[in-house]
């Protein structure tokens, strides 16, 4: 209870240094800010640190130094204020969690164009992408018995497309992983 009694106090002085603006500019100054300072508090929380709240505040200046830079922002069009100390690692950090689920995600789906293309070269017979049901369907399979009222698409060419795709995929894959590792928090 004395958390949000803090914040509110941290707001409400913050809200009288904003009174230079509109009142609906002030507004979203206030529920940005309030909203930063809450993911602050998740993102510790998730990370199972103590959470600080006077640390947290400080972090972001003083409600004057803080509301100067929003006034100067919105009425004379310089940039944003600059990132906050307390909210500059959860607002451009990937967690590690989700870097190893998109890398597992990624490399799979490449890695399974990669095997049908294979595939389609050893069993020939029994690996394609066919169209069923008057083009409703597209399966692609494999099986030891062709799909009844069903056409094969592709035929050989799904080796080529297949492995085209895994390759590409897995590029791409290195490519956005690799952007993502700088950021990992």
């Amino acid at each position: 209870m004395q958390d949000r009694e803090t914040i509110h106090t941290f707001l409400k002085s913050l809200n009288k240094y904003l009174s230079r603006l509109e009142k609906q500019d002030a507004l979203e100054v206030i529920k940005e800010i309030e909203s930063h300072i809450y993911d602050v508090i998740e993102w510790k929380e998730t990370k199972n640190e103590q959470v600080d709240i006077q640390e947290i505040l400080n972090g972001f200046g003083s409600p004057r130094e803080l509301a100067a830079q929003y006034v100067e922002h919105i009425m004379t069009g310089s940039p944003p204020p600059k990132g906050f100390k307390a909210i500059q690692k959860s607002k451009t950090g990937v967690t590690k969690g989700i870097w190893y689920s998109m890398a597992f995600f990624c490399y799979g789906v490449a890695g399974l164009f990669g095997l049908i293309g294979i595939a389609k070269i050893l069993f020939p017979e029994k690996i394609g992408l066919w169209m069923a049901a008057e083009g409703n369907s597209i399966i692609i399979t494999f099986s030891e018995h062709s799909l009844l009222m069903s056409e094969e698409k592709l035929g050989w060419w799904l080796t080529p497309v297949s492995l085209t795709a895994c390759l590409t995929i897995f590029w791409l894959s290195q490519r956005i992983l690799g952007a993502l590792k700088t950021n990992l928090v």
